[in-house]
């Protein structure tokens, strides 16, 4: 018999598949043993927090009290969310109230002295709003606990445990995100808890008991809503867990999300329901409801319905208007896996354009001691992974404010802030000519993009957006969520683009004026340099996943053997200096003008090669070159020697002496460092030689001036009479553009033996996988190197051996 793989035996459960239901190949992967399949089964119900419901569960534990015990106490070792969903059983059945479930857990992880980041994130979040313990507290607690423990008056009779149940709370904290429309139910009310009150109390205990019952004892009744009852009253009785509160969401509502406060960042736990929480929340669209966003992703009703609960309890997300059901009819006719960039969904769902950043961004925002507020915005950037709406104004209004503290040090930190500003009012003014109406601009990360399969991106891509705008640069891994068949692509639109393949393959097209690289394929060791690279002294090295890092020839080859034990390695060599001149890195934005370009050509043969391989006229982005400076430049630099100390970095010299002999462009942020055309065509005239380091796709976010350049080169090549960021005109040129290099770099990886490894196994590179968003489950490997190759600085590729 053929064995099958274990997802199928999940798949098995999920359709709650009897044991004598199950097809005779799934039982030959459990040995026949009907008690491993009856394992499994129990595992995904409490994995998954499931109700106890079904023929399949109640076979393998009998008693439905048993059950929800065992959910809870497999959640709490887990350090799971309390299961809102299953209060009606738990916290009447079981008399365990959201607090005590979280009191245990601090309980048990302080006894052990854990350290506070072993709660996961959204458990740590809701702990702090019914415990009032987060980081500090936890430390400070933690830290009497000991000091009592350790204390010679502390007596014998007592037990470690005890202590600590002297020190955490007896009572939760108010109920902190209360709205009108919270129902409010009964929990474990004994008669002589009823008599405990006063009689005004009593009345609305007894109003709460009576609406919690329903003809058919089957059901619940409506419940008591939170407007219905005395504020002071229903605090009381929640902080003596006698009442318990449901937010209830129905498959019409809309959802948004505000700027997260008090979000606690520890860990990912990796659970089930944690990874759902994080798919809903960079899904999430005020103009969609609760099901249009399930049939998005995929997954049941039930459990987004839940999830979303769960998110409006937390404060982290608001109801908005409900859709009616004929507009979601409406809406749901069109098939979204069809539709192509420049299509339009119905009016009600006007498209967007999604600005792609990587983590990079949110950790400068963070780290960077900018603003108290913009810590709040960038942890919902990371952390939800998505801007928009009022939140995107409000995240502007925090941002753009910064450029006007004359306090402020120049630093990557500011600069990279300074340049989303930027590139926020670029994108928007171009959009509605008002540059901060963001109705039509979403900002996404890369990073929450990946959680979600492939199709579903697709999907909810397609969906929201006729354009998408990539930051650059962008890592291999960031851009692994970017393929041909989202919505028309302002950046990378296959992956491979933001790969050493591509940088490979930029040095094979300029011939002369790029860099002359050697590829080595993972185990190869060098003890030389071919005759091509062997007269430069300075290399860029890049290892497969990883960013280029500077190297000179002394620590080359220990690093690179090290190196190509684990990855492939790119290394291309260059020169910092000119006979007695140092070269210093500039840009040059794109896209470049056809004028400009018939001008150059004969001066800058390599520019005329790339061209036609690289469609430099359509693509936006920006040329890293290296060339020495002008006389100008050095006098300009000079009449700024009286600001150098203002400019020092780490390391020694000013910001341009400094990172212009550095090849990395997030760190350079120098105005100097941006060319106008007309400057490097002067440059050229003058004799000066430009050698080509390397090509990005997409808005740089490093430098403000290279960032505002490139904006003036897309309003040069568009129709500033149309709104857009492209006209229609500019996005079939883009589109054929991205079309033209994705086939030519697949082409040139195949052609010289790239090999995609996937799931254990080497595959020769082909169409299905090459710039493809990857299968259902997963996203494309960067395919390896076969060979080791070497490129001349005359563009002549051949094998190399060392």
């Amino acid at each position: 018999l053929k064995v099958v793989s274990m997802s199928a035996v999940e798949d098995c459960i999920k359709n709650r598949l009897l044991w004598s239901e199950l097809p005779v190949t799934i039982k030959a992967t459990l040995n026949e043993d009907a008690a491993e399949y009856d394992a499994r089964v129990l595992v995904h119900f409490l994995q998954n927090q499931l109700e106890y419901s079904g023929e399949l569960i109640r076979k393998i534990v009998r008693s439905e009290r048993a059950y929800y015990r065992q959910l809870v106490r497999y959640s709490s070792q887990q350090m799971m969310l309390f299961p809102y969903h299953l209060q009606r059983k738990i916290v009447p059945g079981l008399s365990i109230t959201p607090f005590k479930y979280y009191r245990n857990i601090v309980h048990q992880t302080m006894l052990s002295e854990l350290s506070y980041d072993r709660l996961p994130n959204f458990t740590a979040a809701d702990c702090y709003q019914i415990l009032g313990i987060g980081r500090n507290e936890y430390m400070d607690l933690l830290n009497v606990y000991k000091g009592k423990l350790c204390s010679s008056q502390s007596s014998l009779v007592e037990t470690p445990s005890s202590v600590l149940d002297e020190l955490l709370p007896k009572a939760p904290l108010d109920f902190a995100h209360l709205q009108p429309w919270f129902v409010v139910r009964a929990g474990s009310v004994s008669d002589a808890d009823v008599k405990a009150h006063e009689p005004d109390v009593q009345s609305i205990l007894d109003r709460i008991i009576d609406n919690d019952r329903s003809p058919d004892t089957s059901h619940f009744g409506p419940g008591l809503k939170i407007s219905e009852i005395p504020i002071d009253i229903f605090q009381n009785l929640y902080r003596r867990g006698l009442v318990y509160v449901e937010v209830p969401i129905l498959e019409n509502d809309c959802l948004s999300v505000p700027t997260l406060d008090g979000f606690i960042m520890n860990r990912v736990s990796g659970d089930s329901c944690e990874t759902l929480l994080y798919k809903i929340f960079v899904s999430l669209d005020p103009q969609s409801c609760v099901r249009q966003l399930a049939a998005d992703l995929g997954v049941g009703l039930e459990f987004v319905i839940n999830a979303a609960s769960l998110f409006v309890r937390l404060g982290f997300a608001y109801k908005t208007d409900s859709v009616s059901d004929q507009s979601y009819v409406e809406y749901g006719d069109v098939d979204i896996s069809s539709c192509e960039y420049d299509n339009t969904l119905p009016s009600t769902k006007p498209q967007k354009i999604a600005f792609i950043f990587d983590s990079s961004i949110t950790a400068y925002l963070m780290l960077g001691n900018l603003s108290a507020d913009l810590k709040k915005h960038s942890v919902t950037m990371f952390e939800v992974g998505k801007l928009t709406g009022d939140s995107l104004s409000a995240f502007y209004r925090e941002i753009s404010s910064l450029s006007q503290s004359a306090e402020q040090d120049v630093g990557i930190y500011y600069e990279h802030a300074r340049c989303l500003s930027q590139t926020m009012c670029h994108i928007s003014s171009a959009q509605t000519s008002n540059k901060t109406d963001f109705r039509y601009l979403d900002l996404v990360r890369c990073g929450s993009l990946a959680s979600l399969e492939p199709v579903t991106r697709r999907r909810i891509l397609s969906k929201n957006y006729n354009l998408v705008v990539c930051m650059a640069p962008l890592s291999f891994e960031e851009s692994r969520v970017l393929c041909p068949d989202l919505p028309l692509i302002l950046g990378p639109s296959i992956p491979e683009i933001n790969s050493p393949w591509f940088r490979f393959f930029v040095t094979r097209t300029v011939d002369i004026g790029g860099m002359p690289s050697l590829l080595l394929c993972r185990g190869a060791h060098v003890t030389k340099l071919p005759l091509s690279l062997s007269r430069f002294s300075r290399f860029l090295v890049t290892s497969w996943g990883h960013e280029p890092v500077l190297m000179d020839i002394y620590g080359l080859f220990y690093s690179v053997n090290d190196l190509t034990l684990n990855f492939p390695v790119l290394i291309q060599a260059y020169d910092d200096r000119d006979n007695s001149s140092p070269l210093h890195q500039h840009f040059l934005p794109m896209p470049i003008s056809p004028d400009f370009l018939k001008r150059i050509n004969n001066k800058l043969d390599w520019l005329e090669r790339l061209s036609k391989s690289v469609d430099i006229t359509s693509f936006i982005g920006y040329l890293s070159l290296l060339l020495p400076d002008g006389k100008s430049e050095v006098d300009n630099e000079a009449q700024h020697g009286d600001m150098e100390s203002t400019n020092e970095i780490i390391g020694g010299g000013t910001l341009y002496q400094q990172n212009t002999s550095q090849f990395l462009e997030h760190s350079i942020i120098d105005s100097r460092v941006v060319l106008t055309e007309d400057a490097l065509e002067g440059a050229v005239n003058d004799g000066r030689p430009v050698c080509l380091l390397s090509v990005h796709l997409g808005i740089p976010l490093f430098n403000s001036t290279l960032n505002n350049a490139v904006f003036e080169r897309i309003n040069h090549v568009c129709d500033n009479s149309q709104l857009g960021l492209l006209p229609s005109q500019v996005r079939s040129q883009l589109s054929a553009a991205n079309s033209s290099l994705q086939e030519k770099l697949v082409e040139f990886i195949k052609s010289v033996g790239g090999v995609y490894v996937h799931n254990g196994f080497s595959m020769t590179l082909d169409d299905s996988m090459a710039g493809s968003c990857g299968d259902k489950t997963s996203m494309p490997p960067l395919p390896l190197p076969s060979r080791s190759l070497c490129c001349s600085c005359d563009g002549d590729l051949e094998e190399w051996e060392d």
